[in-house]
């Protein structure tokens, strides 16, 4: 047994009093967590900074590992786009997969314990049976035609049911507003509803989507154009993206990513609804150039978790550094931070039972963080 104490505690929900120790088993597992005067002062080990509990990544995509350093920076949610698509044809599965276990161990040796990960193929499937990570893989679908929302539909519990038999979790779930139709997100939020699954959803990312909804000529035009794909038949709704497909969410728990966009008039409309909002603003950075409004926020931290985005939009998987951009550039409060970085990403996977939080007798991590300023 291990009694271990630090300058300070931080058990998931907040800071504990500064007279605790953790008694850990030797084989990592939180025993309990007790008064210093109940141990021998000269069996506690002390240490400088923060103790948390592992980190939860709530939204990455491992499969585009390989993209690091490939995507220019600042090109705008569009172009963006239009580099992956290309840059995703040129490379080997072999290539892929080195890359998707590499991210892996990055986030493993960067306190990461958990991670939501976007999938739109298996390539990530082999990795995630035998990481020491837990993986909630979210099967992203496309398909803004309704047309297609049964064809897509059922590609994507052909993923689902390849992530069963290797005993891994996972859902299903849209990419975003301007490319999956209402049809399509209510029929995924029916399958993740009925299995009591979490959903994900880049959401509110860009202008460019605020003007595609608006009927405005945007960069969503030019990227369909580029893809050769019609979309003369849709009609815009002239409201926000969000105000168009909520409806279509249910009340399954579903992380809206990004958020770059988002109103104060969005947030009323999530209100009756299991919303978290998850933030990337690295990621966010190296597209557009821009933070989400955080001060339009400060009344939602109970429902803001944090992702590093992918290797193809980011220049690590780090939740420190995606921490420390929101603290350096909001009002919220150290403990509502780290709160973001553990317990709230976990509830947002549905997994708080385990992780986010400092229980006794079960294998959340322990993270030390030293604190500067």
């Amino acid at each position: 047994m291990q009694f271990i104490k630090a300058d300070r505690v931080f058990d998931g929900e907040k800071f504990i009093s500064n007279d605790q120790v953790l008694a850990v088993s030797d084989n990592g597992r939180l025993h309990e967590i007790i008064n210093e005067t109940k141990v021998d002062p000269l069996q506690i080990q002390k240490l400088k900074g923060v103790i948390c509990p592992g980190f939860i990544n709530a939204h990455c995509h491992t499969e585009l590992s390989h993209l690091k350093n490939k995507i220019a920076q600042q090109t705008g949610l569009p172009g963006f786009g239009k580099s992956i698509i290309f840059q995703r044809a040129t490379s080997s599965k072999d290539e892929v997969k080195e890359h998707i276990q590499l991210a892996d161990k990055e986030m493993w040796e960067n306190g990461i314990v958990a991670v939501g990960d976007i999938c739109n193929t298996a390539d990530s499937f082999d990795m995630k049976t035998t990481s020491g990570i837990f993986y909630h893989s979210f099967i992203e679908l496309l398909g803004l035609n309704p047309e297609r929302a049964t064809l897509m539909y059922d590609a994507g519990v052909t993923l689902i049911n390849e992530l069963k038999n290797l005993k891994l979790a996972g859902s299903l779930s849209p990419h975003a507003p301007y490319s999956t139709s209402k049809e399509l997100i209510l029929k995924i939020s029916q399958y993740n509803l009925l299995h009591n699954l979490p959903a994900s959803i880049h959401n509110q990312e860009s202008m460019e989507e605020t003007k595609f909804f608006n009927g405005e000529n945007s960069g969503f035009h030019e990227l369909y154009k580029f893809l050769q794909v019609d979309i003369s038949w849709f009609a815009p709704p002239k409201t926000s993206s969000l105000s168009y497909y909520i409806e279509s969410l249910l009340q399954q728990n579903t992380l809206l990513v990004h958020n770059t966009c988002t109103t104060m008039e969005d947030i009323g409309l999530t209100i009756n609804k299991n919303i978290h909002w998850c933030f990337c603003p690295a990621a966010n950075q190296y597209i557009e150039r821009r933070l989400p409004d955080f001060k339009l926020f400060m009344n939602e931290t109970a429902r803001i978790c944090l992702g590093t985005d992918s290797l193809a939009s980011n220049t690590a998987l780090s939740l420190v550094n995606e921490a420390n951009l929101v603290l350096s550039n909001s009002s919220f409060s150290m403990e509502e931070v780290l709160k973001m970085m553990t317990l709230n990403g976990a509830k947002a996977l549905n997994i708080s039972e385990t992780y986010g939080r400092l229980i006794p007798g079960k294998n959340a991590g322990l993270n030390l963080l030293e604190i500067n300023g």
